[in-house]
């Protein structure tokens, strides 16, 4: 087994929803290429992964010489994924993550990957494929739309024939093909992010993992969240050690903090207002949150915008997002005792 390196300067921009919203957390991009489909019986040989620090991208390849040492690839790849908090992969959800973890543990490695933390860039291309126009969803189809194009021309399906050939003859011209598919899968995923940039950011920010560090100790992860007649239901999970359960309720909001399974859940009201020609819109309550200083009313309309969350039909995901990250962050200050 050996890990080929590469380094060079980033000329590409990273989507501002991206920036914004992974904000300080450091994400990875990564691809694998394997002896087949079948995750019970084929095996990982090659684990391609990007980073950009510093305006530099940062390449490494974990690759296998004889599948035989499928196991030392894994565990090395292991020990440096650790280094990061979000990933970022092209059908990784449905192929590269759950592979990896079968083969995990199959091989007695105690690691799951944990697939809350992935944004998985087809599963986002999948849902807008008619509105972006495009035939297909492969990754290349992508490439071609944003003008991307590449000096691999072999499919994963050869890639993994090129393998068994190389097993068999060693052949440093074999290997170099199968090193170059996953390095272009890699590379070319960095500018493909920008399909981002025709997606409404609101369709984007449904899948963009939402954990937070609150301290060196703990970290909050959002579950999932639904508007629910009058209020706003949020529900989530704690990492890191809690001393007692937390229960408040008052007129205005209630939140729960369990310690047997550090899971936490908070109702927030709503101001619905209804407006002629049908038109609604749902705002946070801003009545009775002790976090916030001013009401609605006393604010102008780009500071009340904030705090709208649905539209008519529309959900705005992203102001729900960052009020529910805001509440978070203020309940677990209260209760950790921190300012957070």
């Amino acid at each position: 087994m050996e890990i080929i390196k590469y380094n060079r300067k980033n000329i590409f921009d990273i989507p501002d929803v991206l920036v914004e919203f992974f904000d300080d957390h450091k994400f990875i991009l990564f691809d694998i290429e394997t002896t087949g489909l079948n995750p019970r019986y084929d095996k990982v040989i090659l684990i391609g992964i990007l980073y950009v620090e510093n305006n530099d991208i940062f390449i490494e390849q974990f690759f296998c010489h004889n599948s035989k040492n499928e196991k030392k690839l894994l565990k090395t790849f292991k020990d440096r994924f650790n280094d990061f908090d979000f990933y970022i992969t092209y059908n990784g959800g449905n192929f590269d993550i759950p592979f990896l973890n079968r083969r995990f543990l199959k091989n007695d490695i105690d690691y799951k990957i944990d697939p809350y933390l992935n944004l998985d860039l087809c599963r986002i291309v999948r849902k807008n494929q008619k509105k972006l126009g495009l035939n297909n969803c492969k990754l290349k189809t992508v490439e071609k739309f944003l003008n991307i194009y590449r000096k691999d021309t072999i499919s994963g399906a050869k890639s993994v024939q090129l393998y068994k050939d190389y097993e068999l003859t060693n052949n440093s011209k074999l290997k170099e093909k199968i090193l170059l598919h996953n390095f272009e899968d890699i590379l070319h995923l960095l500018p493909t992010l920008n399909i981002l940039n025709y997606i409404d950011k609101d369709e984007i920010v449904t899948n963009i993992p939402k954990e937070f560090k609150v301290d060196n100790e703990h970290r909050f992860r959002i579950i999932d969240h639904k508007i629910d007649n009058d209020f706003l239901s949020v529900r989530g999970k704690l990492f890191g050690e809690l001393k007692q359960d937390y229960v408040f309720y008052n007129q205005s909001y209630s939140y729960k903090l369990m310690k047997k399974n550090n899971e936490f859940s908070f109702k927030i009201p709503l101001l619905n207002i209804n407006l002629y020609k049908n038109k609604s819109y749902t705002y946070i309550d801003l009545d009775g949150l002790d976090f916030v200083k001013t009401n609605l009313s006393e604010m102008n309309q780009q500071e009340r915008n904030k705090y709208l969350i649905k539209a008519g039909k529309h959900i705005n995901e992203t102001n729900i997002y960052n009020f529910i990250k805001s509440f978070i962050y203020h309940i677990l200050g209260l209760i950790l005792n921190k300012n957070v």
